[in-house]
């Protein structure tokens, strides 16, 4: 082992002679440089190799790399004089370790990536391409992966061959992954561009070229060859077939472009008569080149807002016309309808806000009398329009959906949002509570509850009375005992909060938190009560002893705090916990025990 490392060490003292005689470093830092990487090879040759011992040893090279350049141009010593002695043999030596880390944990695709960005910023383009080959052969069912290979190839090595390479052995690979297929189209779209320069560069018109390949790919034949094996080989995907109109938008410039992308209308149109989301698309259409719109209009400072609001309009009457005929499911494509409504008022200026509430409105009043909205389709509706509206809007949801929490806990919040007199909340919770599911709903207890504390405490009391005493769910009973406890903490005496505990610790079911906030409560009173904290401890022990560590310690806490000189006690305590605790609680609890010093 020793050997090996002197023997790399050996390698490097050209490297450490030449910085020492061109002043780039002093004799100390040489030896401190030299200790330093003798640390680092003892770590990577150890038997047992370690990720990090390599990343470590390369983030120290490649700072060490950038120190040089820095010096370099510091000390104005010219940034090629003895770079091959230096730099390069840095560089080496940092792509060695890189080789050596993919090599040994070749399943980590970040550190590849790692690698590649490394040879990208070093220039290196050739051995990133072999980089990236070397990651597929491992890596080769990330899409992804291929997309990033590809691309390099194209943009970077400027090899459209290989590009078109790699997509075509990734599709052969994974011929049902969408991006590839959407990248695939867009590269050989971005071909015909390149194309296109070349030709404009070298001056040549139609005449002139004699090139028949070329004139297919200028033409898009290759471009609609792309399309045709996605369409044949993923089927009923109208959104997958929109995806490729929004690329050719995108190259609008070609000739071709448009009546590429009215074909795909048309294939959507006759496969897809029937098919809610298709036609919700072409409803879509005049808008489907918004954000270029939008780029060129920022570019050139103009507003375009009034065309955008035309545009809007086309479309709201192209889903009209799709609605009055019989062949789509026309619930679908109501609610697809609705979607398109509610997402052009969230992304509406605030000038336009106004309008597109009213338009929202409208669609959501027309949509409620063709087909049943879902709750969630009434909630949505009510947080578009104001106050006013909502109430009516609610109204009818409940009327509608007379079980569902949900609403009725929105009406409420409408008439508490708009400072309601308790007479008519407690007129509306009765209307409430005569259906089962909103009467066991913890949410409407706890906005109604919520509500009376603020305004009648009388109607408090009696809510939490009712909340306990009357066959309830279960969840409802457990949430509103503690909050009982608490607000009768805040509002009456200590007695109070002692008779109410009393009163509630008999019953069923047994609540954690309720033990614990009055154990709470008793031990930030002016008269602390020891023996009643120890019997609550000792009750809610009973029912959550096996399941909370936190209980014990809390009770430990208690009984070092109040009961110090009692070792005895603790002990015992302590003790039963150990017996009592399952087994991931009982790590738990030992691990607390030990910081807290509670042994």
């Amino acid at each position: 082992m020793a050997e090996v490392v002197q023997r790399h060490l050996e390698d490097m003292l050209s490297e450490f002679e030449q910085a020492k005689r061109i002043g780039l470093f002093t004799e100390a830092e040489i030896k401190k440089m030299v200790r330093t990487r003798r640390r680092h090879e003892y770590k990577i040759i150890r038997r047992t190799k370690e990720k990090e011992c390599y990343l470590d040893y390369i983030k120290y090279e490649t700072h060490l790399l950038k120190l040089i350049q820095l010096r370099r141009e510091k000390l104005k010593i010219g940034r090629t004089h003895k770079k091959n002695e230096i730099d390069l043999a840095i560089k080496r030596r940092i792509e060695r370790l890189f080789r050596s880390v993919c090599h040994r944990f070749k399943k980590d695709v970040q550190l590849w990536l790692t690698f590649i960005e490394f040879l990208t910023k070093q220039h290196d383009y050739s051995t990133a391409s072999s980089a990236y080959t070397s990651a597929l052969q491992t890596h080769g069912n990330k899409y992804w992966l291929w997309i990033l290979a590809a691309k390099f190839e194209f943009e970077t090595m400027v090899s459209p061959s290989s590009a078109r390479s790699l997509f075509q052995r990734a599709l052969r690979l994974m011929p049902q992954e969408k991006k590839l297929w959407l990248e695939y189209f867009k590269f050989e779209l971005l071909y015909v561009e390149l194309i296109q320069k070349r030709q404009a560069v070298l001056d040549r018109t139609k005449l002139e070229t004699n090139d028949n390949e070329e004139d297919a790919i200028l033409q898009g034949k290759i471009v609609e060859i792309v399309f045709q094996n996605a369409q044949s080989t993923i089927e009923n995907d109208p959104v997958f077939l929109c995806s490729f109109i929004q690329i050719l938008y995108e190259f609008s410039q070609f000739s071709f472009a448009e009546s590429f992308i009215n074909k795909i209308y048309s294939i959507l149109k006759e496969k897809y008569s029937s098919n809610a989301l298709a036609q919700s698309l072409i409803a879509q259409r005049p808008l489907i080149n918004e954000r270029k719109m939008l780029d060129e209009a920022a570019k050139k400072d103009q507003d375009v807002t009034f065309m955008i609001a035309v545009l809007e309009q086309q479309v709201r009457e192209n889903y009209e016309k799709q609605l009055k005929k019989s062949t789509v499911n026309k619930n679908e494509l109501w609610n697809l309808y609705l979607d398109f409504c509610v997402q052009r008022l969230t992304q509406a200026a605030s000038s336009n806000k106004t309008e597109h509430i009213s338009t929202c409105d409208q669609v959501f009043s027309s949509a409620s009398q063709q087909i049943s909205l879902t709750p969630e389709r009434y909630l949505e509706w009510v947080s578009i329009v104001d106050h006013d509206r909502a109430k009516v809007v609610i109204q009818k949801a409940t009327d509608q959906y007379p079980n569902d929490s949900s609403l009725w806990n929105k009406r409420l919040s409408l008439f508490i949002e708009e400072s309601a007199d308790s007479k008519i909340l407690k007129k509306e919770f009765k209307l409430a509570y005569q259906h089962s599911d909103v009467k066991n709903s913890a949410l409407i207890w706890n906005t109604i509850i919520d509500y009376a504390q603020e305004h009648d405490i009388k109607w408090t009391e009696e809510l939490f009375e009712q909340s306990q005493f009357e066959s309830l769910d279960l969840s409802v009973a457990l949430q509103m005992k503690s909050k009982y406890l608490q607000w009768i903490n805040q509002t009456k005496s200590i007695q109070q909060v002692r008779k109410i505990f009393d009163k509630l610790s008999s019953r069923i079911p047994a609540s954690l938190p309720f033990y614990m906030d009055y154990i709470k409560i008793e031990q930030s009173s002016s008269n602390i009560d020891n023996k009643r904290i120890k019997t609550a401890f000792e009750q809610a022990i009973i029912y959550f002893g096996k399941i909370s560590a936190d209980l014990w310690l809390a009770y430990l806490d208690h009984l070092k705090q109040y009961q110090s000189l009692d070792f005895v006690t603790m002990s015992r305590v302590h003790s039963r916990a150990l017996h009592a605790l399952e087994s991931d609680e009982l790590k738990r609890f030992n691990t607390e025990c030990a910081l807290r010093n509670l042994t």
